[in-house]
């Protein structure tokens, strides 16, 4: 009989669990829900007593996982696993960490358009304006039909953003860490280098991984690269970008716009710079955030335990 925990789960997870999710996980033995992130190291120890498998919802601290020898799985409940649990101390440990690819592709691509259809006309600014008594009806907009779109990494969420952007008339071209002839064949794209989108390209959207590659990726040279009056949008992780490069160029509008939903430290801070511009869109780390994204991620990390009882393990990373 195993023991499963969710340590640090949200109000109405009961309902999210409910039918067939709690099912597989009670035919496995014993499902125990605590709520909200545990205060110190030793109730978080408390909780996790003799687990056998965990739902992860945020960071799993490697001294909790070391003094807890019975723990055999861990599913986080999200894609970048290796932010919040130490995965080299996890396999070291012998525990099999897997996490929920795909959940938010969807979600995470009509936020971007969202983004970009919003610092393209300038809707944030015109919105408050309008609200304060001012009719303005001075700024261009950027018709999106005929402009280039650059996207930076062509995982589910890039693939997903090439195809609402063709459904604007957008042209849209991607570089990639891994180009091939078949990819571009099965997808319809056309992979260039990183200089040549940059330079070309009416709007930058950026879709990879943090890594260590990718960390500081868009520094103060790329973004100088970039068209001059071009949009960068970022949904995917804040270190990618160079923050105060990217504010220079905002300021000095080498670039229109920027819309942002990561930063470099979560939450923003309320004296960050970027709250001060007015050619930015900001959104305070949504784009995962709708139900059915929520209903997919739990649909896929209660799998990932039932798959790896079964021997069948799916989606791990460590």
């Amino acid at each position: 009989v195993k023991i499963i925990v969710y340590p640090d789960a949200s109000e109405g997870i009961e309902e999210i669990l409910a039918g067939h999710r709690r099912e597989s996980l009670e035919k496995l033995g014993e499902l125990k829900i605590f709520y909200d992130a545990p205060l110190d190291h030793q109730e978080f120890l408390r909780r996790v007593d003799g687990a056998h498998a965990l739902l992860v919802g945020w960071a799993l601290p490697v001294e909790v996982m070391a003094q807890t020898p019975t723990l055999e799985i861990l599913s986080f409940t999200g894609i970048g696993a290796s932010n919040f649990i130490d995965l080299p101390a996890a396999a070291a440990q012998g525990i099999t960490v897997c996490n929920c690819p795909g959940y938010a592709d969807n979600t995470v691509a009509e936020h971007t358009l969202a983004l970009l259809l919003a610092a393209a006309r300038h809707v944030p600014q015109l919105d408050a304006e309008l609200r304060d008594g001012r009719w303005n009806q001075s700024l261009d907009g950027m018709e999106l039909r005929g402009k280039q779109l650059g996207i930076i990494g062509f995982g589910g969420i890039g693939r997903r953003v090439f195809e609402l952007a063709r459904a604007f008339g957008m042209t849209v071209k991607v570089w990639t860490r891994n180009p091939s002839e078949a990819r571009a064949r099965e997808h319809g794209v056309e992979f260039v280098s990183l200089d040549n989108l940059l330079q070309t390209s009416d709007v930058i959207s950026l879709h990879v991984a943090l890594t260590d590659d990718t960390k500081g990726l868009i520094d103060a040279g790329r973004i100088k690269q970039m068209k001059p009056g071009s949009i960068l949008i970022n949904t995917a992780r804040g270190e990618i970008v160079d923050e105060s490069a990217l504010v220079d160029a905002l300021k000095e509008r080498h670039l229109k716009a920027a819309g942002l939903d990561v930063y470099q430290q979560d939450p923003l801070p309320v004296e960050h710079p970027l709250l001060k511009l007015d050619n930015v869109v900001l959104s305070p780390h949504v784009a995962y955030n709708t139900p059915e994204a929520n209903d997919a991620i739990y649909e896929i990390a209660v799998e990932n335990i039932v798959k790896y009882y079964e021997g069948t393990p799916i989606n791990v990373v460590a």
